[in-house]
């Protein structure tokens, strides 16, 4: 049985990495591996911010200035193409703080930054919980879920990672799929989803967070949720 345990930034395992990087670099030099973008997100899109709607479901988005950024993304030398944030807000006072960020080309340091490094950077403490299965319309997505905790802020948090088609949802497996698809020649694309709510209550937050997710995907044109979860 899966248990919750206390996690720090994980180890992406530099053995393992370092000879997959070394194979590929081998096939690549021979002619073997010929790369090719993946194509489920087309470069002809228009931005996030154009893309997102103001309303999910019962939430509408608010001003909102404390939603904790990917580390290098506030400075010149971002990885990202495109990021978007914002917060929503109900009538009942539950908020959702939302990141979108995306990348063209998941490779070296183009990779996405996931939680499991930007938010123990910030002072929090994360406990891990075991990982939930989201179904939008019989699309099923693979997502973790943490726990964030800080002196004065617990957030509960959900959050999944598309590369191409596969949907890793740790740090190791996030670099092995990228490793797998450029050893099959594709360099894929790829897009970090992630939603948190300020609760101290783990199931109580999960359900919100969870409820949201769905209205986000009912609520979300055919370009965006083609880059959120690829396609069917």
């Amino acid at each position: 049985m899966t248990t919750a345990q206390d996690t720090a930034p994980i180890d992406p395992g530099r053995r393992e990495l370092l000879l997959g990087g070394t194979l590929l670099v081998t096939a690549a030099a021979a002619g073997v591996v010929r790369f090719r973008s993946v194509d489920v997100q087309s470069t002809a899109r228009p931005a996030l911010g154009q893309m997102i709607p103001n309303r999910v479901g019962d939430w509408v988005r608010q001003p909102f200035a404390d939603i904790l950024i990917p580390v290098g993304e506030t400075g010149e030398d971002k990885t990202y193409d495109d990021l978007f944030t914002g917060y929503y807000a109900d009538v009942g006072g539950a908020g959702i703080m939302l990141l979108i960020a995306y990348g063209s080309a998941q490779v070296g340091d183009t990779e996405l930054h996931r939680p499991e490094v930007c938010y123990p950077a910030a002072g929090f403490r994360l406990k891990r919980w075991p990982d939930v299965t989201l179904d939008f319309a019989g699309k099923q997505v693979r997502a973790a879920v943490t726990t964030a905790s800080a002196p004065e802020r617990i957030e509960q948090m959900l959050y999944w990672s598309r590369l191409g088609h596969d949907f890793p949802t740790t740090s190791l497996a996030q670099r092995w799929s990228i490793l797998r698809q450029m050893l099959r020649g594709a360099v894929p694309d790829g897009v970090l989803v992630r939603m948190s709510t300020i609760n101290g209550d783990r199931e109580e937050g999960l359900a919100i967070l969870e409820q949201f997710a769905g209205d986000l995907m009912m609520s979300a044109p055919p370009a965006l949720r083609t880059m959120l979860v690829g396609t069917a």
